[in-house]
Formats: structure tokens, C-alpha cells, sequence
């Protein structure tokens, strides 16, 4: 079991111009926007602070077809993903998100599970089963989670949530088979095309 180690993002679903990048980013293997959102996301690291920055324009991470800006990284198997998240400013949008993806292609159709803090403090379990199907979801109980994690058991997603010192709330989903090698990372989507 992989686990990738615990770092602090600080996510933001401001407007920027800055065209998408697919480099190396931190941790991550790569970067850049998902579907075809009227303005570009960026990314930035850290490496002092370990923190990951992210802005993003996008419809949505949900229905048949996403939009948001992905950080990712190439991972084989089952694995641990957690982090700590912040949105950066109060927003006015309730169904901004953010946290962990795992799709199989960076297609904006493509199957996914994800773990969503959203605008508003609902925090669920996202999945869309098959290409293009629509996506599902499972709500957790805290509202308000900035202590995220997203567990993959062959297809079964475990998502665990809670504030910061506070014990983790279960929630998981069964028979989502995204393949064995994957994209995973830090997805966020402002919930807003301009």
C-alpha cells in the first residue's frame, strides 16, 4: 500500500488567466486543466512551506462531464491519499470543490471517485462508475472537513474526513473499477465559468 505523504494545500477558487501547465509540480507528476473550461486554472508549489496553491475556473466535477484543474500523479494498486485543505477567500459559490480525484484519463467524461470539501462545508464521496455515466455521491456527516482522505481498496474508495484534531467520519463505496494504474491528485473546480 502506498501512502502519500500529509502536506498542506491551500486551494483557491479565484479567476486566473494563466495558461494551464503539464509539468512536474512538487509531489505530482503533472498538472493542468480537465474538459474545457472558458479560462485556465494554474498550479504552483511550495517547496519551503510544502504547500500546493491551485486556482481554477469550471463548470463542475459532476452530471456526465467535468471541468476543473488537476494536479496528478501516475500510482499502481491500492494507496492512501491525505491532506489538510483550505479554500483561500470566503467565495461566494456553495458548490466550489476541492480534494483528491482518482481517474483513470484525463478525459472530461471519464470514470472517477473523488473525495469533495465543497464551497458550503458539505463534504462527500463523488463517483461516476462508467464513461460518461452520471455521477453519484455519498455525503459525509462533518460539515466542514479540512483534514481529508481518500483510501482505495481495489475498487473500493474510502473516504475519511474531519477537522483538524478531531476523529475521522467513514464513508465508502463499492465496485468502482478505474483500472489498476491511475491518475491520482488534488482536483478544484470554482464551480463557475467566469
Amino acid at each position: 500500500m502506498k501512502l502519500i505523504p500529509t502536506t498542506l494545500v491551500i486551494m483557491s477558487a479565484l479567476l486566473s488567466t494563466v495558461s494551464a501547465q503539464e509539468n512536474a509540480l512538487g509531489q505530482f507528476d503533472g498538472h493542468g486543466d480537465v474538459g474545457s473550461p472558458k479560462l485556465a486554472g494554474s498550479a504552483r508549489y511550495d517547496a519551503a512551506s510544502q504547500q500546493y496553491t491551485l486556482s481554477r475556473a469550471g463548470t463542475n466535477m459532476w452530471f456526465r462531464s467535468d471541468q476543473f484543474h488537476f494536479a496528478w500523479k501516475k500510482l499502481k494498486g491500492d494507496f492512501i491519499l491525505r491532506t489538510r485543505i483550505e479554500f483561500v477567500g470566503k467565495g461566494a459559490v456553495a458548490h466550489r470543490k476541492v480534494g483528491w480525484m482518482v481517474r483513470p484519463n484525463l478525459d472530461a467524461d471519464a470514470p472517477y471517485a473523488d473525495c469533495a470539501e465543497h464551497g458550503d462545508g458539505l463534504t462527500s464521496l463523488q463517483f461516476r462508475r462508467t464513461k460518461g455515466a452520471i455521477t453519484e455521491q455519498k455525503e459525509s456527516p462533518v460539515k466542514g472537513a479540512d483534514v481529508v482522505q481518500l483510501e482505495r481498496k481495489g475498487g473500493t474508495y474510502i473516504m475519511s474526513v474531519a477537522k483538524f484534531g478531531e476523529p475521522f467520519t467513514t464513508t465508502e463505496v463499492a465496485d468502482v473499477n478505474l483500472g489498476d494504474d491511475v491518475l491520482v491528485g488534488l482536483a478544484l473546480c470554482s464551480h463557475n465559468p467566469d
